[in-house]
């Protein structure tokens, strides 16, 4: 089960250490700015570069603090005496409207790795602009953005419907809705353990989400290692 407070982040990726340096240099040039009170303070343009990927590779992991957030409070539900169907309905919701975030990130990630122009790829249309610009010079690239857009794709309609016209529904929290507005008679049904059980089921669909898109996000870093060494390697050798 995840665990939201050890699961390894993804800026902990060992393609990702060959930038440290830079952005360790980043940071002390920032924070003697700060200490010294200047408005702005001179970067090398390995130092932007290293600072722009690790900004991208944050706001992934950000998002997926927030996913996981939402699978803890899930789970949580499952083991409540008489778990509340708006409660589940509102972190389901949280869950779905963040979890195709993902996917854009994941494309301005590999946008400001390959160095693109930010202007294309920050705009409405930036991910068709990524992905006409992998497609041909980065093949496996392009497969690893594939990859995670699919991890995902189930929850596009869903996430549409909530933005645009509707709470989120299905037949279950319907039923238990229904019941407890109108009091309806249950016989000898426990809804407590009904709704026990969507409760936990909801949190694992959740979980297998959140675990493959950690493995597809992992793979794309895998792929961007070339990209991360090169950049070094060039601002290396221009010390030299």
């Amino acid at each position: 089960m995840l665990e939201t407070s050890t699961e390894k982040n993804l800026i902990d990726h060992p393609n990702l250490v060959v930038l440290f340096p830079h952005m360790h240099s980043y940071c002390e040039k920032g924070l003697s700015n700060l200490v010294e009170g200047k408005d702005s303070f001179t970067v090398s343009t390995i130092e932007t570069y290293a600072s722009g990927v690790f900004a991208r590779v944050d706001e992934l992991d950000a998002a997926l603090v927030s996913l996981r957030l939402a699978f803890r409070f899930v789970t949580e539900l499952g083991s409540e005496p008489n778990p509340s169907p708006a409660i589940y309905r509102y972190h389901y919701e949280n869950f779905v409207l963040r979890v195709i975030g993902l996917v854009d990130r994941a494309y301005r990630l590999v946008g400001a790795s390959l160095l693109l122009p930010p202007e294309k790829y920050d705009a409405i249309r930036g991910n068709v602009f990524v992905q006409k610009a992998t497609k041909t010079k980065h093949p496996r690239l392009h497969r690893a953005l594939r990859s995670i857009a699919d991890a995902v794709n189930s929850y596009r309609g869903p996430r549409n419907e909530l933005i645009h016209s509707t709470a989120y529904f299905s037949r279950e929290l319907g039923i238990f809705m229904g019941i407890d507005q109108f009091s309806v008679d249950t016989g000898s049904v426990d809804m407590s353990e009904l709704k026990r059980d969507y409760s936990s089921a909801g949190a694992a669909e959740i979980e297998q989400t959140i675990e493959r898109l950690v493995a597809t996000l992992t793979a794309l870093l895998d792929e961007l290692g070339p990209a991360f060494s090169t950049a070094h390697t060039f601002s290396v050798s221009k010390t030299n």
